[in-house]
C-alpha cells in the first residue's frame, strides 16, 4: 500500500513561513504571519518618557502606540538603539504581534526573505549572543536555500514577561506625557502677528 503523506511529501512535516532577517552579521528567522505580520519603513518616531538604550522610540498605528526596540542592542550589535533620522532612513521595521495581544516593533539591519521550509524533526542547539537563547527551542538552526544559517528566535526570548511589564509601564507614561502635551497645546490661544510674523502681548 502507497503511504499517505498528507499532500506534504514522504517524510517531511508541514511547512510554515519564516522571515529571514539580518542583524549585524548574522541572520535571523521568525515565524511570519503569526509572529511577524508585515515588514515596514521607519515611520516618524517619538520619544518616549524614559530613554532606554534599546528603545527607538514610538509610533501610532491607527489607534495604537507602537514601541521600536532595536533588535541589534539586544543581540548585543550596539549599545545604543539607533534613533536619529537619517540613520533609520534604509532599516525596515518588522511589525510583530506580542503574546496576549498588542503589537511591537523590531528594527533590524535588513530583511532577507521570506521562506518556507519543511521542520526538521531533529535541530541542531547554536549559542546566540546576548541573552535572548536561554530557553528551550530557542538558538535553533535553519539552513537556507543559498547554503546559509539563520538562527531561529521566539518573540518570547525577546520580550519576556518581565520585559512586557516594563514595556507597558513606559507606554502608560508616554501617552501620559502626550496627553499632557496635547492640553497645553489646545490651550494656548494663537497670537495675532504682524507682518514680521511677531506675535504681540
Amino acid at each position: 500500500m502507497p503511504q499517505h503523506d498528507n499532500g506534504y511529501g514522504s517524510g517531511r512535516l508541514p511547512s510554515s513561513p519564516v522571515m529571514i532577517f539580518r542583524v549585524g552579521s548574522r541572520q535571523y528567522g521568525l515565524p511570519a504571519g503569526l509572529v511577524v505580520r508585515e515588514c515596514m519603513p521607519v515611520p516618524e518616531l517619538m520619544p518616549v518618557a524614559v530613554a532606554l538604550p534599546h528603545i527607538s522610540g514610538w509610533f501610532r498605528l491607527g489607534t495604537a502606540m507602537v514601541v521600536v526596540i532595536d533588535l541589534g542592542v539586544l543581540l548585543g550589535e550596539r549599545t545604543q538603539a539607533v534613533r536619529q533620522p537619517v540613520d533609520l532612513l534604509y532599516c525596515p521595521l518588522l511589525l510583530c504581534n506580542l503574546p496576549g495581544g498588542g503589537s511591537v516593533a523590531l528594527l533590524v539591519d535588513a530583511v532577507c526573505e521570506v521562506t518556507r521550509r519543511p521542520q526538521p524533526t531533529s535541530v541542531a542547539s547554536v549559542t546566540v549572543d546576548g541573552d535572548m537563547a536561554g530557553g528551550e527551542g530557542a538558538g535553533r538552526e535553519l539552513e537556507l536555500g543559498d547554503g546559509g544559517i539563520a538562527f531561529m528566535l521566539r518573540m518570547t526570548d525577546i520580550i519576556n514577561d518581565d520585559e512586557r511589564m516594563r514595556l507597558d509601564t513606559l507606554m502608560e507614561r508616554t501617552r501620559a506625557r502626550a496627553t499632557l502635551w496635547a492640553a497645553i497645546d489646545d490651550s494656548q490661544p494663537d497670537m495675532p502677528r504682524d507682518a514680521h510674523g511677531d506675535s504681540h502681548s
